[in-house]
């Protein structure tokens, strides 16, 4: 008998390291593992340190690793942010935290941290959208304010090394931002960049040694990123477009040169690094990493960068690669005990109406699945929908494998990491192009000989239902779903809200894709799951589907099953909860009828 519950507790199991920081000057990465604050310092590979909370933290936390006896974080709470100083026994590793503030705003940022220094900035958006900027002080505990700023901020960076000149991104009234400096010194503020009026224009980087600050615009139709030296000589230079993947790849860090900018890069379902001379814009190739994702932050520290790294069949951890010979390592950590048998996956591509699909294509798990053989595949869609699949591990998808079932997590129209013009197909034809490309995918499984079942969430659900309307499917299982473009529009968060007006198009009124109507063709089973106390999709949406599923054909519960997740927001925290979700969709997919004959059923019970 197979046994669902020890696959569930295994998947939920694995490790979710997540908000890394790496301290070259410390020699210490740290990053946070849901409920646990954990640390390997360079003197001591494969010792971990740990200081674990009373309760899963919430994402993101800003961690901030400020010598080797204190880190600072910046953790979300319900009503705001908290502050929190972790102080650490150099003689143990043990740690004990303290609360430095506990605030109740709707934005807040913790900026850049000067070198060696034990204070910080932390920018308070109030609920007037003026902005208070306070000095924490991670050793004293203390918080004054530093200054005020007119409008909302997201980010910063500083143009020095004394604490004198602050660059920060300022939104306007039409909410997109333009860059200003503030000068303590001279107590003055003043704009530094904005490519137009109506454009995104930010500051990501700056080194004070050369003058050099790097940019980031969308004036150009895509995140551009230019290069500009404000003290010696006026305007922008633009790296050029990227020929593959997205045009704009994302500034990291000047390598200590202050020439060499570092860039990460999403080309389809993975992501690189690649180096550029900022005097000449040459872009190198990528350098030579597995298959697989690219975190942030990424550093240098000496001769290597650092950055975090996970492949489709590994978790997320630290790694490097040597700036001289391009070799990648992972740093050493302790073994994962028991660690459960993941597969990886190829890269794969698949034909649309906006042009190639990226997606990652699994194998079913070396053995004895308890669906191996039975013909099922499953085809996933991400939720977003401007997001994407990349190469890192994700639970769920390991879950269908190791059940047995072949995968296709698919980058559909709308997606990231394939350039500006595939993310914007999806504008104005949401709920058309998306789900005929969908639909092409399970023509070319059915035609094959499986039959599909569909998994999505968030706007992937949307999608997963919609596709399984217009094609037979064996199941879906749809988290956070939502009914159809016009009932959201009424019950979802304002950005979800400014997010429909993008994609609406085919989805106004009477003539948009209504999934309260058009599920009245689904014939598979249903599993449908919703957080409770989800702000983004409220969890009447997914009831109001599992009803009119439920009135097709007089369909009950053992065909449309719902599953509330109490307390729950738009992504599921903490592994209990998540060991039970991986339990629900594992028992729905063993559940679904088998089409097999019974010799082809015998065939593979003597493994023959």
């Amino acid at each position: 008998m197979f046994d669902v519950e020890a696959l569930a507790a295994e998947m939920a199991a694995l490790p979710d390291r997540r908000d890394f920081a790496f301290s070259a000057e410390v020699g210490r990465v740290a990053w946070i593992d849901e409920s646990a604050l954990e640390w390997v310092d360079d003197d001591s590979p494969g010792r971990v340190g740990r200081f674990v909370f009373a309760e899963a933290l919430p994402a993101p936390v800003q961690l901030e690793i400020v010598t080797a006896e204190l880190m600072g974080l910046c953790r979300p709470t319900a009503a705001g942010l908290e502050v929190i100083a972790v102080d650490i026994d150099p003689a143990t590793g043990a740690g004990t935290a303290r609360t430095v503030a506990d605030l109740a705003t709707p934005q807040t940022c913790l900026l850049p941290r000067l070198p060696g220094a034990d204070t910080q900035l932390l920018a308070v958006v109030g609920f007037d959208d003026t902005t208070t900027l306070f000095r924490i002080g991670w050793r004293d505990g203390s918080m004054t304010e530093a200054g005020r700023l007119p409008s909302p901020i997201a980010g910063g960076v500083w143009l020095d090394d004394t604490g004198d000149k602050l660059a920060v991104n300022l939104a306007g009234e039409s909410g997109r931002s333009s860059v200003f400096v503030v000068d303590f010194a001279a107590k003055s503020f003043s704009r530094l960049f904005e490519a137009s009026p109506d454009s995104e224009d930010r500051i990501v980087l700056a080194d004070p040694a050369s003058g050099r600050v790097v940019v980031t615009t969308d004036a150009l139709g895509y995140p551009a990123v230019g290069i500009a030296e404000p003290k010696s000589a006026a305007g922008i230079r633009f790296i050029p477009a990227m020929e593959e993947g997205d045009e704009g790849p994302e500034p990291c860090s000047f390598l200590s040169d202050g020439r060499t900018l570092v860039l990460r890069h999403e080309n389809g379902v993975e992501s690189h690094i690649l180096l550029a001379d900022s005097e000449s814009l040459v872009v190198a190739p990528p350098m030579p990493l597995p298959v697989g994702e690219v975190g942030t932050p990424v550093v240098q520290a000496g001769r290597r960068l650092r950055f975090p790294f996970s492949t489709p069949d590994g978790p997320w951890r630290p790694a490097s690669v040597d700036l001289g010979t391009g070799a990648f390592s992972f740093d050493m950590l302790p073994e994962e005990s028991q660690s459960p048998a993941l597969v990886t996956a190829r890269v794969a591509s698949f034909p649309s109406g906006a042009g190639p699909m990226p997606a990652l294509v699994y194998p079913p798990v070396p053995g004895d699945g308890p669906l191996s053989g039975s013909g099922l595949a499953v085809v996933a869609l991400h939720g977003g929908p401007i997001a994407r699949f990349g190469a890192d591990v994700v639970p769920e998808l390991q879950l269908f494998a190791r059940l047995g079932l072949p995968v296709v997590a698919l980058n559909y129209p709308g997606s990231t990491g394939s350039g500006h013009e595939y993310t914007r197909s999806l504008f104005g034809q949401a709920g058309a192009i998306d789900v005929e490309a969908v639909a092409s995918v399970i023509d070319g499984l059915m035609a094959e000989g499986h039959r599909v079942i569909l998994y999505g969430e968030s706007y992937g659900a949307f999608l997963a239902l919609s596709a399984a309307a217009i094609r037979p499917c064996a199941g879906v299982i749809a988290f956070a779903p939502f009914a159809s473009f016009e009932t959201l529009r009424r019950t979802g968060s304002p950005e979800v809200v400014d997010l429909l007006d993008l994609l609406s198009g085919g989805n106004q009124g009477d003539f948009g894709r209504n999934l309260l109507t058009g599920c009245r063709t689904i014939r598979g089973k249903v599993l449908i799951s919703h957080g409770t106390a989800d702000i983004r999709i409220p969890a009447a949406e997914s009831w109001a589907l599992v009803q009119a599923l439920r009135d097709r054909d007089r369909a009950g519960e053992h065909d449309v099953q719902f599953v509330a997740m109490d307390g729950q927001g738009h992504d599921l925290t903490g592994r209990p909860v998540l060991q039970r979700w991986y339990r629900e969709i594992a028992t729905f997919v063993v559940g679904l009828p088998d089409s097999r004959t019974p010799a082809q059923r015998e065939h593979q019970q003597q493994g023959r």
